[in-house]
C-alpha cells in the first residue's frame, strides 16, 4: 500500500470517527433528519393529570384477557411508544411481553390513551420515546 493510500484511508477513518462523535447520544434510532425522537429530554412527556391519573386510567381501562386469567398468567408487560410533538401516542411496541393475549391488551391500552403533554428539549416541544410497564395481576384486577 502506498503512503498516499494509507494517508487517504487514515483521513477517511478519522472523518467517520468524528462524524460518529457528533451524533447526539440522546436520540432514538427512529429519528430522522426532519424529526428527531428523543430518549432523554429536559421535560418528560406527561399523562393528563400526572402519574396518579395514569394509574386510574390503567385501572379503569385494563381488560384482563379471560384465558390468561384462567391460566393464572401474571406479570408486567413493558411497552415502548413515542409521544409525538402533539402529544399523540405513536408506534407502540412490546419491549418485554408475557404472551400474545396480554401483550395485545397492553398495546390496546396504550394506543387508546388520551393525548399527553409532549416533552420539551431546550424549550421546544419534541417527540420522545417513553417506556411504560403494564402490570397484570389477577388479585388486583376486576
Amino acid at each position: 500500500m502506498s503512503r498516499q493510500s494509507f494517508l487517504t484511508i487514515l483521513s477517511l477513518l478519522g472523518t467517520l470517527w468524528l462524524l460518529a462523535q457528533c451524533q447526539p447520544k440522546n436520540l432514538d434510532s427512529t429519528s430522522t433528519f426532519d424529526r428527531p425522537v428523543y430518549l432523554v429530554v429536559d421535560d418528560s412527556p406527561t399523562f393528563p393529570g400526572g402519574m396518579s391519573k395514569l394509574g386510574e386510567y390503567i385501572g379503569k381501562n385494563l381488560r384482563y384477557p379471560e384465558t390468561a386469567r384462567k391460566a393464572g398468567q401474571e406479570g408486567k408487560v413493558f411497552v415502548t411508544f413515542i409521544v409525538s410533538e402533539q402529544g399523540r401516542i405513536e408506534k407502540a411496541e412490546i419491549l418485554k411481553g408475557l404472551g400474545s393475549e396480554l401483550d395485545a391488551e397492553a398495546i390496546r391500552l396504550i394506543e387508546n390513551m388520551p393525548a399527553w403533554t409532549p416533552a420539551k428539549q431546550g424549550g421546544q416541544v419534541v417527540a420522545c420515546r417513553y417506556n411504560l410497564p403494564i402490570n397484570f395481576s389477577i388479585h388486583g384486577s376486576r
